[in-house]
């Protein structure tokens, strides 16, 4: 993870830090009690683990600060996703607390992308954000 907070290390003001923080914190929680809530009275759907709810804290403190805050979730398979809609197309990762984030990005029929990288990936990683960023522009 260290690698990764290197190539996406971005400047944020001390208070805009610690309000993103909060707001991460937050929408984290109201995922975990949503999945605890559901677990509790369903039997097809998996926990999410606590190492998911880390990476993604972590993935989010560190993404660029031109990347809008996505849309978070919880996935039934056990993992968080996270989602952007670019102006008439969608990017998604989902984390599942193993190191690995699943991505996908779509436009239209013939422009999309999708695969699987470690977290920790130094050239692919920030290279799909660089690109989600400039989807933003």
């Amino acid at each position: 993870m260290a690698t990764l907070q290197n190539e996406l290390e971005f400047s944020r003001p001390p208070a805009d830090k610690v309000l993103f923080r909060k707001h991460i914190q937050r929408e984290l929680d109201e995922i975990r009690q949503e999945v605890e809530e559901t677990c509790a009275v369903a039997e097809d759907v998996y926990r999410v683990p606590e190492s998911a709810y880390e990476e993604t804290f972590s993935f989010l403190e560190q993404m660029p600060r031109d990347i809008p805050m996505p849309d978070m979730m919880w996935l039934e398979d056990g993992g968080i996703g996270l989602e952007w809609r670019p102006g008439a197309g969608i990017a998604t990762m989902s984390l599942y607390g193993d190191g690995l984030v699943v991505y996908g990005a779509f436009f239209t029929k013939n422009r999309e992308i999708s695969g699987v990288c470690s977290l920790a990936d130094a050239a692919f990683l920030p290279g799909f954000l660089t690109t989600l960023a400039r989807l933003f522009e």
